[in-house]
């Protein structure tokens, strides 16, 4: 083959004299380069990169407003410019070299491509078409970085760039632009796809929703409902009423993907009650789904719904009813409803109506899919119509679609926005769906298995596979309903087989390079510019997908395992967990069973394979995802015992508390809170390998994360120990570490820091302090309607914004867990079966009694938090908090410990008066294990001495009757709510009445 002449065409590129001739060169250098990686090689290696950001960095364009150009009566966009087609070319170079593979993105980022892509998507500077390019260009770089090496510091730079409000504000130009031109619907789509592939952590998700894109997206979704024709009847009615009618959409236009919007909504939701009630209390979603009263339905459809058994909800008739079923609001599945209503079309909402036209409407009824409705809001508290919809768009799309519907739906679900009634729903119209779609194996085309290039048919089916296990896990997890639905759809038994699948090694994990003469070329690349060098080459998509799968495969093991023993038996086999094991490293190996592991892999470090290893590389996902599944498995006792002992787990997890990174180290902890008990074999070989010291280097981490699981292990693991194991404990960590987690408050100093912020001026706190009040966004303007159904949303968004993201909240909620939990190490450590008293009186030597006593006493006092420098003790940033029930349950235990040792304790326990009166007003506790705990206290300082001393019983029962104990117990034993509560209060109440018997 001749050789590629590509020296003239950079000639022309750099001496270029007009913006002509610049044009022809690049056309010349884009024929060139197209679909050939080898010569895209080649131009990198000539610096052809950094030619192209120059020519991004060159005069603007004028400006023009977005497929809708003021000049152009007719909305279409004016013609290029010749600047602005030498922009256009040199965008499209981008996108084609990013298209090259993951090697391409390292000189791409080191020519500063990136911020000059960036430049170039404001649709309030740019031409329509060149928006289209650049917003393809960070698609092309966005799946580039995605199959990087890097964990994941290629996306990460990529997404820290993209997510920053002043692009945040051109995506939402774009998002909310009404302009029908197909070019605009192709931004809106690589929008929604850029933030579906970079939006990967909590930072990024609560900017896009702060700052209007979940809001815009929103709105977005909307216009689908309104093309679907399912907006609720009568909807305008209510909107025109409380100040929406401009949040009314028109119909999404043609070549607009609803899959894209789902997915990208999805993506910013996910794992936050906040952001979903923003979904749900956005304008958008409250203007075509308001909470409307239909008097008339119930008579319209009993009879229907009457002749039905809860058991017809499984039939294949039942779930092919009447699209919108599911909109009817719930009721008690022991009457079940038939919809059977004649299925009108909803007015279009391209125009405004008038005051006239909306009365009219409001006073006559229409009848749409749920029959007669009065228009008028039934119940500002009731479930939105968004979560029946959801569930219907997940039964009448296909596809990726049908994933990202249940998607969306079990954000919602998760997060509390559903009516309990809908768990059954979900079971019984979700799950199959889900687990169907599991279990559908699309064999992986020959031309996927070794080339950085898939086919979008391949691409969708494999991103089918992919995201489902996860919904799936998202939704069962806490629901033993949903767990038995998905069991009984066969989602064990396809477990095993898809995780085979996702360890079938691969032959090559990178593409192959093409053939060169001369080989040595590749070293020689390694010097010169950045700009001038590729970067490493990154995986294949077939390898990343098996590492996707692999993650969501395990998501799926630890959401079916969570709550049934019988559960976590059927998935810890041979079938399942050498994969797991395996998944515990980042350099996976051959998943061996049991049998083939020798007693010295379990307990040392294995040797690893090299870099292109044909299992891949399992990035910190996978790690953390197989984490929680052991620890989901590792509940059970009897797999402790058995098969987790067996396949060697201890140490895989061991070497995880000394990762690099923060969360891996917290989810290697929760592991070990399991691990180290008592009744588990692996105990001992973690001891041996030194996981005590690392615990108590863990409990005083700078992260709270860490520092409370750390603390949960260690509380786990002196439980049922010898004397010696805990006071080696103790002395590891450290009397004056203890206390400071037990009795520190963080929030303390997070609220010195915000007053001192704010009094400096600072302007990211001003945001801040804004946000707290801040309205559903997009509402600014509708709250000159003061309509009561929009300021409820607005108190329920500010409760759950102040609920998750008031750092000084965190820091509370925080300090409440981590002391909850260094109570209850002092309780384990102070537990029976060490000599009675023994160390009871070392915790009194190491921290000091009357030290002790003033700690548990001071957590039952009220306390008023105030921010440094202010001389008044109320104020907006002045918060009151009370004594917290698990905090007391933890401090009433330790007392309890006590109170059993020996007599000389509990005549201590008792002589605490200004304790023991702080504990009466907690006798009347509203939470049952408080209640319990105090009973059981009683019941312990009620005892005799001995069978020959009977006066330091007495002289207690004298004391608990004088400070009113006695009385409260009789109250208690009569009417406490809890069966179990009762029978202790009898029971402490007898021993105080008989001291001497």
């Amino acid at each position: 083959m001749a050789r590629v002449q590509t020296p003239p065409i950079l000639s022309q590129i750099r001496v270029a004299r007009s913006h002509s001739e610049l044009t022809g060169a690049l056309r010349a250098l884009k024929d060139d380069v197209i679909g050939h990686v080898q010569r895209k090689e080649k131009w990198v290696e000539q610096g052809i990169l950094e030619y192209l950001v120059k020519n991004l960095q060159s005069s603007k364009s004028p400006v023009t407003r977005n497929g809708d150009d003021s000049r152009n009566p007719h909305g279409q966009p004016r013609p290029l410019t010749d600047g602005e087609r030498v922009r256009l070319l040199s965008l499209d170079l981008i996108a084609i070299f990013a298209n090259g593979g993951p090697s391409f993105f390292a000189p791409l980022e080191a020519a500063d491509a990136i911020p000059a892509v960036l430049s170039h998507i404001s649709p309030a500077d740019n031409q329509p078409q060149v928006v289209l390019e650049a917003l393809q260009a960070l698609n092309d770089m966005a799946d580039a970085a995605l199959l990087g090496r890097a964990g994941g510091d290629d996306v990460s730079t990529l997404s820290n760039l993209l997510f920053k409000p002043a692009h945040l504000a051109s995506i939402n130009r774009i998002l909310a632009s009404t302009s029908p031109l197909m070019v605009v619907q192709k931004q809106k789509n690589l929008v929604a796809r850029l933030i579906s592939r970079l939006c990967r952590d909590s930072h990024h998700q609560n900017l896009l929703a702060s700052h209007g894109t979940l809001n815009a997206l929103a709105m977005r979704l909307a216009s689908f409902v309104v093309l679907r024709g399912e907006v609720i009847p009568g909807a305008e009615v209510p909107a025109f009423h409380d100040g929406l009618a401009d949040a009314l959409q028109h119909r999404a236009p043609p070549g607009a993907k609803l899959g894209l919007v789902l997915e990208a909504i999805s993506t910013i939701i996910a794992d936050s009650r906040f952001r979903a009630g923003m979904l749900v209390y956005s304008p958008a979603m409250m203007a075509v789904f308001p909470n409307i009263h239909f008097p008339h339905h119930s008579r319209a459809f009993k009879s229907a719904w009457s002749a039905l058994e809860v058991s017809n909800l499984c039939t294949s008739r039942f779930l092919h009813s009447s699209a919108m079923e599911c909109l009817l609001p719930p009721v008690p599945i022991t009457q079940p409803k038939v919809l059977s209503a004649q299925i009108t079309q909803f007015p279009p909402l391209g125009y405004s109506p008038s005051n006239e036209e909306l009365e009219s409407r409001a006073a006559t009824p229409q009848t749409r899919f749920f029959g007669e409705s009065s228009g008028e809001v039934e119940n500002d508290n009731a479930e939105s119509p968004l979560i029946p919809w959801l569930i219907h768009l997940t039964r009448s799309t296909e596809g990726l679609e049908r994933v990202m519907a249940a998607s969306v739906l079990a954000s919602l679900y998760k997060a509390g926005f559903a009516v309990p009634e809908r768990e059954i729903a979900i079971g019984v119209l979700v799950v199959p769906l889900l687990c169907q779609l599991i279990k559908d194996d699309k064999p992986v085309p020959v031309s996927s298995q070794k080339s950085h290039f898939v086919d979008p048919v391949t691409a969708e089916n494999w991103a089918i596979q992919e995201r489902t296990p996860a919904v799936l896990a998202r939704l069962v997890s806490d629901s033993d309903h949903l767990q038995q639905a998905a069991v009984d759809c066969g989602a064990l038994k396809v477990i095993p087989k898809l995780l085979k699948d996702a360890y079938e090694p691969l032959p090559v994990q990178n593409a192959p390079r093409p053939w060169l003469p001369t080989p040595d070329r590749a070293d020689g690349q390694e010097e010169g510019l950045p700009t001038c060098r590729l970067g490493p080459p990154g995986q294949l998509p077939i390898a990343a997908h098996k590492v996707k799968m692999r993650e969501s495969m395990l998501k799926l093991v630890a959401g079916l395992g969570a709550l049934k023993e019988e559960y976590r038996k059927a998935l810890a086999t041979e079938d399942v967990l050498p994969f797991v094991v395996e998944s515990l490293t980042a350099s996976p190996t051959r998943p061996r069973s049991s049998k083939e592991k020798t007693k010295g892999d379990k307990n040392t470090q294995v040797d690893r394979p090299a870099e292109n290893s044909p299992y891949g590389t399992n990035p910190n996902t996978v790690i953390i995802a197989a984490c929680h599944a052991v620890r989901v498995l590792s509940r059970s006792v009897s797999n402790l015992r058995t098969v987790l002992e067996d396949h060697g787990v201890a140490m895989p997890v061991f070497r995880l508390l000394k990762h690099p990174v923060a969360e891996v180290q917290i989810a290697a902890c929760g592991v070990i809170c399991n691990l180290v008990l008592n009744c588990s074999p692996l105990r001992e070989p973690l001891l041996e390998a030194g996981v005590l010291k690392v615990l108590c280097e863990h409990a005083q981490s700078e992260n709270p994360g860490l520092r409370l699981n750390a603390m949960w292990a260690l509380k786990a693991l002196v439980e049922g120990a010898d004397t010696h194991l805990k006071k080696q404990a103790l002395e590891e960590l450290g009397p004056g570490t203890l206390v400071r987690l037990i009795l520190d408050d963080t929030e303390d100093a997070a609220l010195i820091a915000r007053a001192q912020l704010q009094d400096q001026g600072d302007d990211d706190m001003e945001v801040e302090t804004s946000e707290d009040d801040a309205t559903i966004p997009g509402t600014q303007s509708i709250l000159r309607a003061v309509s009561v159904r929009v300021q409820r949303a607005e108190r329920k968004l500010a409760a759950l914004r102040d609920a998750e993201l008031n750092p000084g909240r965190k820091a509370r909620n925080d300090d409440l867990a981590i002391q909850e939990q260094g109570l209850n190490f002092i309780r384990n450590l102070i537990s029976l079966p060490s000599t009675p008293g023994e160390m009871v009186d070392h915790i009194f030597n190491e921290i000091g009694q009357d030290r002790l006593f003033e700690i548990l006493a001071s957590k039952f006092r009220v306390k008023v938090l105030h921010p440094f420098g202010r001389k008044s003790a109320t104020g907006p940033d002045s918060r009151v908090l009370y004594p917290q029930a698990k905090v007391i349950e933890a401090v009433v235990y330790v007392l309890v410990n006590i109170a059993a040792s020996v007599p000389r304790h509990r005549q201590l326990v008792i002589s605490q008066t200004e304790l023991l009166k702080l504990l009466s007003a907690q006798i009347t506790s509203r939470d049952t294990d408080v209640r319990r705990a105090l009973c059981h206290l009683l019941g312990n300082l009620g005892e005799r001495d001995s069978d020959t001393d009977e006066s330091g019983g007495a002289q207690r029962a004298d004391e608990l009757k004088r400070l009113g104990f006695l009385a409260k117990l009789a109250e208690m034993e009569m009417g406490d709510t809890d069966l179990d509560v009762r029978e202790r209060a009898k029971a402490a109440a007898w021993k105080i009445k008989h001291p001497a018997t």
